[in-house]
């Protein structure tokens, strides 16, 4: 079992939650502000380019790496978040580059990260079997909340953190990321005959593979979709304020500490999802989507004291299906299949993903402004 799987993934996913997870801090030190106007607008154009370019990369990599086998191409997407992380804390908050050209390069950047790393990742595990894969999974929810606990409890007071050292602190994890999967998580036989050859022999061969997987991704484009779009997505832009008003009786907090309550109740929930996806009964993932759609719902309410049940919510939906969907591609997908089936499960994941991130600033002027 290889444990050391999840100090590949948390890095990774430290970055993709950086890049979704601090973008209001980005929209701050850009100087634009939330509200109807078409700058606000572009801005969550260019941060959509983060999903865009995850959802062409989940097949693209195939192609765009042809020359390269699943495991280089992990270490180039890791290399890509690297330089994304770099972009924003260098470039932008470091130099002001203020050009939302470079916004749109370092999440193209991210996007191709994250759309290249977690199939072919997932690939390179599948022989060590559902143990190690259980626990690299992990790495996704503890990755994420690195930065939306970590990252909100070190930019707030007392310690008041800078943004620009967080996105530098994610970079060099990346690189840290890249050295233990080089040295301590073993080549598994992973051979990939290349390009558009390869891609065109994975739909020729679609019978063996996609009618025993088609509709699970659909329960996921619908989980994707909440997370997106209303976790953290939304309540950045509803919670964007000084403090909070907790409850009607005066409790307030101060904006970066709700969040690091918020998101310990996300991470809470993506944790138990994950764990409880490999030890129920094998169930369809749409049986999970009502944890998704509820954990939403309470997050419109706009209510604070009722924001980190509605994380919670999302995230053991979110877990549960991702786990659920993983473990039956190991169990009924012939192995010569994994690679891309799971690239089309995540494809078909991303959907949800960029539809619910570009609607956020339309959510905003619809539920907040």
């Amino acid at each position: 079992v290889y444990w050391e799987s999840i100090f590949v993934v948390l890095p990774c996913f430290s970055g993709y939650a950086a890049l979704f997870g601090l973008r209001h801090e980005v929209k701050v030190r850009l100087r634009i502000a939330d509200d109807s106007s078409q700058a606000s607008h572009h801005f969550g154009a260019a941060v959509s380019c983060l999903y865009l370019f995850g959802l062409i990369f989940r097949l693209a990599h195939k192609v765009v790496f042809s020359s390269l086998n699943p495991r280089v191409r992990v270490h180039v997407a890791l290399t890509c978040m690297m330089l994304s992380m770099l972009v924003m804390s260098v470039v932008i908050l470091t130099l002001e580059c203020y050009d939302l050209y470079w916004v749109v390069v370092s999440y193209s950047l991210g996007g191709a990260a994250i759309g290249s790393f977690e199939s072919n990742l997932l690939n390179c595990l599948t022989p060590f079997g559902h143990k190690t894969k259980r626990l690299a999974i992990l790495g996704i929810p503890l990755g994420v909340n690195s930065i939306l606990i970590g990252g909100f409890f070190l930019m707030g007071p007392p310690l008041q953190v800078s943004v620009t050292a967080v996105f530098a602190a994610v970079a060099a994890l990346n690189f840290i990321g890249m050295l233990v999967f080089a040295n301590w998580i073993p080549p598994s036989g992973e051979t990939e005959s290349g390009g558009m050859n390869e891609l065109v022999a994975d739909c020729k061969g679609c019978r063996h593979w996609l009618p025993l997987l088609w509709h699970y991704p659909l329960a996921f484009a619908v989980d994707t979709f909440t997370l997106a779009g209303f976790s953290p997505g939304l309540s950045l832009y509803v919670y964007n304020k000084d403090v909070v008003e907790v409850t009607a009786v005066g409790m307030v907090l101060e904006t970066k500490t709700f969040f690091a309550f918020y998101n310990t109740a996300n991470m809470l929930g993506g944790l138990c999802g994950r764990w409880l996806s490999y030890q129920l009964q094998q169930r369809h993932p749409a049986t999970y989507v009502c944890f998704s759609v509820l954990g939403a719902l309470l997050l419109v309410l706009q209510e604070p004291v009722l924001a980190p049940a509605g994380a919670f919510l999302v995230m053991l939906g979110d877990g549960l299906i991702y786990g659920t969907i993983s473990r039956h591609v190991d169990s009924v997908i012939p192995q010569e299949f994994n690679l891309i089936a799971i690239s089309y499960w995540l494809f078909i994941g991303d959907v949800g993903s960029l539809i619910g991130s570009s609607l956020i600033s339309y959510l905003h002027d619809w539920l907040v402004a």
